[in-house]
């Protein structure tokens, strides 16, 4: 009942009386710790002076006792018959009582004894605590001193006790008593101090230091800081009653008058906005939890949206990124990591600058001013790289963000990689004008056909009728050579325009490719060309025409070799393709390369660069159409200075694979 008052007291209160209460109750408490600490600091500090104190004096003593053992007593045995005895001089008891007595004689805060539970002197036996000492010091041969506060007559002290052990020197005297010196027997008896053994506990120096006075001015002290502590802090106290009174109070109702208003006149009916308490903290605290619910529920919608957001922006099949002011990335999906590479999100946002993923400088400049200028960009293609460096042909489309002041924030991207789309575009029009010129070159060369044939037959007859007329027969000569250059040329068109389906068979690609590198090898090696063969012997065997395969193998090598005049290295390479079900034949030569204006029309019927001996720029046409027979592929690649890199692509029979 009287909790339940106190709890009811407290809540009447208004905020001002609960801080004069509280602020009481925490000096109050500061104050009791405050001398408490002062209390055992100065009494641990006292304990350590008297530690040293009694350091020093048991130093003293044992300094004695050893020079007396060591020093003295030999010297004046030596000087003496064998059962003589003078105590002043022999007995480490005796010397080192009375040097100890004269040190007390001028500083008497201390008191020394060397107590023994059977000496031979009276003056040292000890009292009940002493000998309880000697029997721990017994029972406890690892400790050989001891410390610490005592009540002993009605007074405190500090005492420090330290045992003195039985050494071999000392039984003569304390062992046996027939042993011992006459003359000792006559002045101590044969009553105590004998029958000791080695290692026996014998006494103990034992120094007193009253330290009831002390404790008494401790005590004083920590009574006096109390009181400092205590008035200080009040006066202390009072002043920030009335800095609180003049500052929080004040503010606190000018706060829950603008919570009031913020809540606004639907909301008072509905949580109740004023207590009648008189506690401002309490009003404080129920418009603050009218607002704080209304933020609860904006956070949990915010929370949903957000999850809503990264659900779409996670589970997006295309690349999504997210840049700020600095054109750092900020965020990106595992789409985007998958389309440039990278192996977590760390590494992504690790990037110094979004314009790393411009293959060109150019592009990356333009889009940022674009962005900037119109704030989106839709459908812009342009070329970009992955971590790796390969290029790919990517589509943007890409919004800005705009901080509260209406200033450029950031861009948010979504790219899609158009790469394959752009290959596929390209080689369906490179099929469609092949098919065009197939046709084409088809008409024309029957066309031609004819008429080359009556004129071979003409100068044949020519050459017949005047055997004998030599400029005739050399004229004669140039027609035959030239007709024979013009039915090749037919003969080209013919076959690259004919459709004839290929002869499939399960073939083994590497013994193909030998082959054919073994018909030129011996030509190659004298023109200084070394071949480099590298043969995954693991392909499985894959459904080809070998004779058209090998045409179009003995076309690459041909033009590889026709590139480099002087010599050079070609590598023909055979590999498994990432997905499994391709394989890939490589041939790259050390030449000059392909120009950027060439490489697109390298497989265009009739284009060359070679002279009119080397060919008719029909060969890597035909080649391009036999690969497209066999459902595959071939693409170069080249740039002037560093070589050219033919690779055919085939598919591998599902079985197979």
């Amino acid at each position: 009942m009287s909790d339940f008052r106190g709890t009811v007291l407290m809540k009447r209160l208004s905020a001002k009386n609960k801080f004069q209460f509280g602020a009481a109750c925490i000096l109050f408490l500061y104050c009791v710790t405050a001398a408490t600490i002062a209390y055992h600091f100065l009494k641990g500090m006292v304990s350590d002076e008297i530690y040293k104190e009694t350091q020093l004096l048991e130093s003293t003593a044992d300094a004695t006792r050893t020079y007396v053992k060591d020093v003295l007593r030999p010297h004046v045995a030596a000087l003496m018959p064998p059962d003589g005895f003078m105590p002043q001089a022999m007995s480490t008891s005796y010397v080192g009582r009375e040097v100890m007595a004269r040190i007390q004689a001028r500083f008497p805060e201390f008191e020394y004894r060397r107590a023994a539970a059977n000496p031979m002197n009276p003056v040292n036996l000890a009292d009940d605590f002493e000998n309880g000492m000697l029997q721990w010091f017994s029972q406890n041969p690892d400790h050989s001193e001891w410390q610490g506060l005592i009540n002993k007559n009605n007074n405190a002290y500090y005492t420090r006790m330290r045992a003195i052990y039985a050494e071999k020197e000392c039984l003569r005297c304390h062992g046996n008593p027939a042993d011992s010196p006459s003359e000792m027997r006559a002045i101590y008896g044969d009553d105590g101090g004998y029958g000791y053994r080695l290692g026996d506990v014998v006494a103990a120096d034992t120094i007193y230091i009253p330290v009831g006075f002390s404790f008494v001015r401790i005590k004083e002290a920590a009574w006096l800081t109390f009181l400092l502590a205590t008035v200080s802090l009040f006066f202390l106290w009072g002043l920030f009653y009335l800095l609180f009174n003049r500052t929080v109070v004040l503010e606190l109702k000018g706060l829950l008058s603008t919570f009031r208003n913020i809540a606004g006149p639907a909301n008072v009916n509905e949580t109740p906005l004023v207590f009648s308490s008189g506690d401002e903290i309490a009003e404080l605290k129920g418009a603050f939890e009218t607002v704080a619910g209304e933020l609860q529920q904006a956070h949990n919608d915010l929370k949903i949206s957000e999850a809503r957001y990264r659900l779409i922006f996670e589970t997006s099949q295309h690349a999504i990124i997210t840049i700020d002011a600095a054109k750092r990335v900020k965020d990106i999906n595992a789409a985007g990591m998958t389309l440039f590479g990278f192996t977590d999100r760390a590494e992504a946002l690790s990037m110094e600058s979004f314009f790393q993923f411009f293959f060109d400088a150019q592009d990356a400049l333009g889009f940022m001013r674009t962005m900037r200028e119109k704030g989106f960009v839709q459908g812009l293609e342009v070329e970009m790289v992955d971590r790796v460096g390969s290029k790919m042909s990517i589509m943007v489309s890409a919004t800005a963000r705009q901080d509260d002041a209406g200033a450029f924030a950031g861009i948010t991207a979504m790219l899609r990689d158009v790469t394959d789309r752009r290959r596929m575009d390209k080689y369906l029009a490179q099929t469609e004008k092949l098919a065009s010129i197939g046709q084409l070159a088809s008409g024309v060369a029957h066309e031609i056909n004819n008429p080359l044939g009556v004129i071979q037959c003409y100068a044949n007859l020519i050459a017949k009728s005047q055997p004998a007329d030599a400029q005739i027969l050399s004229d004669v000569g140039i027609i035959r050579k030239h007709t024979e250059q013009c039915r090749s040329v037919v003969e080209a068109l013919l076959n690259f325009s004919r459709s004839a389906e290929p002869r499939m068979s399960r073939t083994d690609i590497n013994t193909c490719i030998e082959e054919v590198v073994s018909v030129l090898d011996i030509q190659l090696q004298k023109d200084r060309f070394t071949i480099e063969r590298q043969f995954d012997a693991t392909l499985p065997p894959v459904t080809v025409d070998g004779n058209k395969i090998k045409q179009v193998l003995m076309n690459l090598l041909i033009n590889a070799s026709q590139a480099m005049p002087d010599g050079g290295r070609i590598t023909v390479r055979t590999a498994l393709a990432k997905d499994g079900r391709q394989l890939d034949i490589t041939i790259a030569d050390t030449g000059p390369g392909i120009s950027k204006e060439n490489i697109s029309k390298i497989f265009d019927p009739f284009f060359t660069t070679k002279g009119p001996e080397k060919g008719t720029g029909l060969g890597l046409s035909v080649s391009y159409g036999i690969i497209r027979q066999h459902g595959g592929r071939i693409t170069v690649d080249s740039a002037p200075g560093r070589g050219t890199r033919f690779t055919i692509r085939l598919p591998i029979d599902e079985a197979a694979a």
